[in-house]
């Protein structure tokens, strides 16, 4: 009797937990669409090295600010700390950002005047490119070599 309530537990468990896992990418794939419909860009700054597990995950820690709020976030790519780069976000959920490390923040561009409520993408100083932010975006990819930029 307790093996067969034992076995059905930890069924009912393997398939809330494969549930919750579904659920999670539906979930960043919808922020994502949402996020590409109104999409921001500014430049965040990593506040951490590349690190191993932390209470953020692992990754590097960065920030970024929109209107008068500072975010903070983790991704996954390697930068050091003070290392700037671009990053799309939500206009209307900037919590919801995404790190493009497809392009790189070159020093002449480093002490640029960042509106308030990031850019716009025409208003983006230097040259990007929707369809390859978009797939970039949506693949997930955390290998920025892979995207062609001409």
């Amino acid at each position: 009797m307790k093996k067969n309530i034992a076995q059905k537990f930890s069924i009912i468990l393997s398939v809330l937990i494969v549930i919750l896992i579904v659920l999670s990418f539906v979930h960043e794939s919808f922020w994502i669409k949402q996020m590409l419909k109104k999409p921001r860009y500014t430049v965040a700054e990593a506040t951490t090295d590349w690190h191993q597990k932390n209470n953020n995950g692992v990754g590097t820690d960065y920030k970024y600010r929109v209107k008068d709020k500072i975010y903070f976030a983790t991704t996954n790519c390697s930068y050091q700390k003070g290392d700037q780069f671009l990053i799309i976000f939500d206009s209307l959920k900037p919590k919801n950002a995404k790190v493009l490390g497809i392009y790189s923040i070159e020093n002449y561009l480093i002490d640029l005047k960042i509106p308030v409520n990031g850019w716009k993408y025409e208003d983006v100083p230097f040259k990007i490119d929707s369809n390859t932010i978009k797939k970039y975006v949506q693949d997930g990819n955390i290998e920025p070599f892979e995207y062609d930029q001409e």
